[in-house]
């Protein structure tokens, strides 16, 4: 049975995972892609690519035109951008679009202590909860893709508890926190499977992602062993570290989301080592293996280049 899928539209197109995204849905020759753009944007595409430019509050009288004939829609629109998807969502619903995927690409988001611990994750999981009633009650269909860490992203941008530049690295705990691992690219790539070869499987679906796990204490090795370096290493309470980000953030530190961010991704204890919060879809979707080492690699390869 062929897909459903042909014409696709793509919002967050610029930023990291959206350009990703964007090529694996452009080699993939049964869909025709276009992307939605804000008109304040600065990113560049092809000449050939169909672009649709709306005002960047994304207001539903120029959302649902927009969206017409789309047969799904797929959001890599920024973080602390997501609360945005309520309106794109009804007016997708108002378009006739038969799937959305959120802007998730992260741990599970569904999970009641996650969404405690960021307001991230509280906004991501909210979107989601709102999906799941639409789609119950027959308006849209939806699919979550939830992939864990991308390492190669996370050395150069300082993430994972990592500081390749100063040569440290603050571990949560004991370190032996797990997370899951997907390649940027098998992130894309599941985006397009799920629309051309495993519709049935990952309709109205948390689709779960893995390409490997490993604890900070794996990281701090590997990284080790290819720089030829030893790191500076702090050791640090995360529970405690939340307390304080925490008070940071309501007294107006927004950045302090990033520290809650990285704890729930690397003590394991809220959502972010998937293979605890279901199956992975890998190898239903036909996704190459990757290791650790292979992406500390393509990381500091970055990294060097900055």
């Amino acid at each position: 049975m062929s897909s459903p899928f042909k014409s696709i539209l793509l919002i967050g197109a610029g930023g990291s995972i959206g350009s990703v995204v964007l090529s694996a849905l452009l080699a993939e020759p049964s869909l025709s892609v276009t992307v939605l753009q804000r008109a304040s944007s600065k990113s560049r595409f092809p000449p050939s690519l169909k672009i649709i430019t709306v005002s960047d509050t994304y207001p539903t009288s120029e959302l649902i035109p927009a969206f017409k004939g789309q047969d799904a829609i797929i959001n890599c629109m920024a973080t602390f951008s997501v609360t945005d998807q309520y309106r794109i969502i009804d007016a997708a619903v108002a378009a006739g679009v038969r799937r959305y995927s959120p802007s998730e690409y992260g741990l599970n988001n569904a999970r009641a202590d996650a969404q405690a611990l960021s307001t991230v994750f509280a906004e991501k999981g909210a979107v989601q909860a709102y999906l799941r009633r639409k789609g119950e009650e027959g308006e849209i269909e939806w699919m979550s893709i939830t992939c864990g860490m991308w390492v190669a992203w996370s050395v150069p941008h300082s993430f994972m508890g990592l500081d390749v530049a100063g040569r440290k690295m603050e571990i949560l705990d004991d370190g032996e926190g797990r997370v899951s691992c997907t390649t940027e690219e098998n992130t894309a790539l599941a985006v397009v499977r799920a629309l051309t070869v495993a519709t049935a499987e990952t309709k109205n679906r948390n689709v779960f992602l893995q390409d490997f796990s490993a604890s900070q204490n794996e990281l701090l090795a590997e990284v080790e062993r290819q720089t030829g370096e030893k790191f500076e290493v702090s050791q640090v309470d995360s529970r405690k570290l939340a307390e304080a980000k925490t008070a940071e953030f309501k007294s107006g530190n927004r950045f302090a989301q990033y520290s809650l961010i990285n704890i729930g991704f690397m003590t394991g204890r809220y959502g972010g080592f998937l293979e605890k919060e279901g199956d992975s879809l890998n190898e239903r979707l036909g996704l190459k293996k990757a290791t650790l080492a292979e992406e500390v690699a393509a990381g500091l390869a970055r990294l060097s280049k900055e």
